[in-house]
This record gives C-alpha cells, sequence and structure tokens, in this order.
C-alpha cells in the first residue's frame, strides 16, 4: 500500500471511531470496537512506517 492511502484509511478509522464515540451509548460493545479501530490505527502505523522505508530505497 502507498502511504497516501494509510493515511487516508487511518484518518476515516478515526472519523469512524469519533462518530461512534459521539452517537453510541456507552456500552462494552462500543469500548469494544473503538478497541479493534484503535488497534486497526496502531497496525496501520507500522504499515505506514514500513511502506516509507520501501519507498525511500
Amino acid at each position: 500500500m502507498r502511504p497516501k492511502t494509510i493515511v487516508w484509511l487511518v484518518l476515516l478509522i478515526a472519523a469512524i471511531n469519533l462518530a461512534i464515540g459521539i452517537w453510541v451509548p456507552e456500552s462494552p460493545t462500543r469500548t469494544t470496537i473503538s478497541s479493534v479501530l484503535l488497534g486497526l490505527v496502531v497496525l496501520l502505523g507500522v504499515g505506514y512506517f514500513i511502506a516509507l522505508r520501501r519507498s525511500s530505497k
């Protein structure tokens, strides 16, 4: 994946997480979904740095 694509995916996931935080009442399900989305952001962040290293070679 290109670094630019990863940035857009992270922004999309952050927007979804924000919307869930605003409109879904506090519940264990909301916490689980937010945790999964945060994990995706972390994985994409690692992928971003790997993609940057590969594109600079």
